[in-house]
Parts: C-alpha cells; structure tokens; sequence
C-alpha cells in the first residue's frame, strides 16, 4: 500500500491541486491522509474543502480528512453568533476575512465590509454566519464530523498537532486531551515513541530550526512533520509510505 499525506492547505487551492496532481488514486492500493487546516489565510478556503469532500465522494474511505485547529476555529465561529462578545474575536481569527470572503458571493461580502465600516460588528458577523449556513451548511456539518487522528495498520499514528506520547503506546488514545491533537506544540522532538507520528500544524522550518527550510522533516526518531508552510512557499509538500519497504520520501526528506 502506498500511503499520500499532506497537511495546512490553508486555502490555497492551486498549490493543493497541483500536489494532488503527484498522487495516484487510481491504484486501489493507494490511500490520501489530510492532516487539517484546510482553512483561513488563502485565497479559497471553501474551494479546498469541496475538493476534499469530492475526493472522499470519489474515493470513499480510501481518502482520510482529519481536523485542525483553524477548522476547529471556524465551528467555534460558526457556533458563538449569539454572544456579542465574540464579534470582534472573530474579525482577527479570520485574518483579513479570507475565509468569509470565499464563502460568500461578492455582493454578500461587499455588505459585510460596508456594514464593518460602519462599525457594526455584530451585524456583520451575524450575517456571514447567516450566509455560510444558508449555502454552505453541508460543508460545516461536514467539518464537525472531522475525526482527531487516523491510525494506520502499519505503526503510525496521523495528526495534525500531536498525541501526549507521555501516556505510551497503549494508552495514548484516552490519555491525549483534545486540543492536543489540533493545537500541541512539537513536544517530543527526537525522542523514541513506538509509533510513527505524522503530523503539521508547526512548519518545518520553525520545528526543524533550519533557516529557510521548506520540506518534510524527520526527527530522526519517530517524528516526520510535514508542513512546509504554503503561504510562504506556494507548495503543499506530499509525504508517502510506501508499505512495502517501510520507506518515507518527500520533498527535503529523501528516503528513510
């Protein structure tokens, strides 16, 4: 089995198509692994999640989506209308309001910009959550029923943050509290866990702490992290495992 994995697309949907363009879905034998953050920042947050849906319609289970922190920000947007407090946490979550923009037709995000203006936050989070809703309700329902990780038959354990390692391998499961697997930061870098952890949510080149590092990076133990900060670098790195050889490779990694 060949195993694609790729994570952080952050709205950018051409450089995910493009990454899509080197993975094979029509071996039987293939598997796509989505580690989260599908959202905010690009340019086409609601474009990169109907793709994701349509390859899992395509696919079926052969393609595995998982939640990250951003999506867990945009149901914690979409749910918070009704307490004004988080009208203006809302407008510096979503930076620049890419993902209201691409979620809404642009007369909608036009008034949404008129009424900010206006200084009527409340209004216009009110109403882009009224809009989304409306038109786009089954991508939210679709977001909420998102799984934390995904674990293969092959020893790996895939996430978008991390698992609390601490608790061992048999009991990481119930001993990881849930905001770790979107929100952990890197806390077991070169330490030996007897599973393989694939995991984003930090780029590369931060956990790395190589300058200009834009690849996959392994720890050299049991850690490959996989975000290669796409708004920085226009491309989605695309990690594979091979079953066969027990082998990784991707960009900046070569073969281990």
């Amino acid at each position: 089995m060949r195993i694609y994995c790729m994570t952080d697309i952050h709205g950018c949907l051409e450089p995910f198509l493009k990454a899509l363009e080197t993975v094979d879905m029509e071996s039987e034998d293939s598997m796509l692994v989505l580690l989260g953050d599908y959202c905010d920042r690009g340019p086409d947050s609601l474009g990169v999640f109907r793709t994701v849906m349509g390859l899992q319609e395509r696919y079926g289970a052969r393609v595995i989506a998982l939640r990250g922190n951003h999506e867990e920000q945009l149901l914690e947007y979409m749910s918070n209308v009704d307490n004004p407090d988080f009208a203006q946490a809302w407008k510096l979550a979503d930076s620049n309001l890419a993902t209201a923009r691409s979620f809404l037709e642009p007369d909608e995000f036009e008034h949404v910009r008129h009424l900010l203006v206006l200084k009527r936050f409340e209004e216009a989070y009110r109403y882009t959550v009224g809009r989304i809703r409306k038109s786009h309700g089954d991508v939210i329902r679709w977001v909420r029923r998102l799984p934390y990780y995904w674990e293969s038959p092959f020893g790996q354990v895939f996430v978008h943050a991390g698992i609390y390692e601490e608790a061992g391998v048999d009991w990481w499961k119930p001993g990881t509290p849930g905001e770790f697997f979107t929100s952990m930061p890197p806390m077991y870098v070169g330490q030996h866990f007897d599973l393989d952890v694939i995991a984003g949510h930090v780029n590369t080149e931060a956990v790395s702490g190589i300058a200009g590092y834009r690849g996959i990076w392994h720890d050299g133990t049991s850690h490959y992290y996989i975000d290669g900060n796409v708004m920085k670098n226009g491309e989605v790195a695309v990690l594979t495992y091979d079953s066969e050889t027990g082998r990784y490779s991707g960009p900046g990694l070569g073969r281990h």
